[in-house]
């Protein structure tokens, strides 16, 4: 595997540029307000630390929504999880797994570890054209490498029937509705508005269903979300008809979740606790707060940190995938498992001593 090459040699050329910064720090002073991007280039995700919430207090970080079902929601999630942390890597298994994932993989198992709580691999199977059994393989085996045991594997194929029914709870709800326009159209944020977006809840429950048994030809029809995204994109597409076989769930079904509706519902689903992400993903924490509370559901808080970038190194599955197939770079042979040394070495550059209190 190409990456983890890569990634070595990155490791042993430029420690400090790869450090992700976290130190031993006192949570005790939970504060709501979010760090500027100034406060995090002068101090890396040490600014973070002190920042984070306790489980049950998602309220009290900024940007939550609290809607009069809040606290009682965050009292049943709490009993559920006894007050743990929970965390989850969610890679899609469409591609080999590189150096920008190891970072994301430590800051999970470790921040979850440092609060004697847990941490679940789930794959984000839900495009079935992409996913592939030798990635979900090679990601496990990844995590491993790393020296991380996945407390529970899922997948979010696992929740296809509970998302199925919150897409009806949403059609019934008047917050989301059947559309016919051609996917070029919907792309981008400057799509016209849908002529079929005020049809009635009914209509859309028959349509949706009628999208359930295969009666719509991909690209004819897809359920979209009554709500603005947070960078001015109106009404994402929460299912689309795909009628490529699924490597988990085969033929069974014909319609599959996006992501902008499946992510945030298998976090609520799993009781994650803090959902940490990538910076791309911020303009996506308004839908993301917007579609559990639309369900009254737990609502888990999204943190974002930034993206790791390596000078002279492509940190992208799609471009290694290219670089690979073009013959440009070779895979690399299977991972040995590494010993206590090694990895002692690479949890100290990703992490610097990951161990933050509440």
């Amino acid at each position: 595997m190409a990456e983890f090459s890569t990634l070595s040699a990155a490791l042993r050329r430029g420690r400090r540029a790869v450090a992700i910064g976290l130190r031993r720090r006192d949570l005790s002073s939970t504060s709501s307000k979010r760090p500027r991007d100034s406060e995090l280039r002068k101090g890396g995700m040490a600014q973070l630390v002190g920042k984070f919430h306790r489980p049950g207090e998602n309220h009290l970080t900024e940007g939550y929504v609290v809607t009069d079902k809040t606290q009682a929601l965050l009292q049943e999630h709490l009993e559920r999880t006894g007050g743990k942390a929970v965390t989850r890597f969610p890679p899609e298994p469409n591609g080999i797994l590189h150096i920008g994932h190891a970072t994301s993989i430590n800051f999970n198992f470790n921040f979850a570890k440092a609060h004697k709580g847990v941490c679940y691999l789930r794959y984000d199977d839900t495009n079935p054209g992409k996913a592939d059994e030798q990635y979900i393989r090679q990601i496990l085996e990844m995590v491993q490498w790393l020296g991380h045991t996945p407390d529970k594997v899922t997948f979010a194929s696992d929740y296809f029937p509970q998302l199925y029914q919150l897409a009806r709870r949403l059609v019934s709800s008047s917050l989301a509705f059947v559309c016919h326009q051609p996917p070029h159209e919907v792309r981008g944020h400057h799509a016209p508005p849908s002529p079929w977006r005020d049809r009635p809840a009914e209509e859309s429950l028959h349509l949706l269903e009628e999208m359930r048994k295969g009666k719509f030809k991909e690209g004819e029809a897809t359920l979209r979300m009554k709500m603005v995204m947070e960078d001015s994109k109106v009404d994402p597409v929460a299912y689309r008809v795909r009628f490529a076989p699924h490597p988990r769930t085969g033929t069974d079904w014909c319609i599959y979740p996006t992501y902008d509706y499946a992510h945030c519902l298998c976090d609520s689903l799993e009781d994650i606790t803090h959902s940490f992400c990538t910076k791309e993903f911020q303009m996506k924490r308004s839908s993301y707060y917007w579609l559990c509370n639309a369900l009254d559901m737990y609502c888990p808080v999204q943190w974002e940190f930034g993206r790791l970038n390596v000078k002279h190194a492509p940190v992208s599955k799609r471009k290694i995938q290219s670089l690979i197939h073009t013959g440009t770079v070779r895979s690399s042979p299977p991972l040995k498992p590494l010993n206590k040394g090694h990895l002692g070495d690479i949890e100290s550059v990703l992490y610097s001593e990951v161990s933050p209190h509440y």
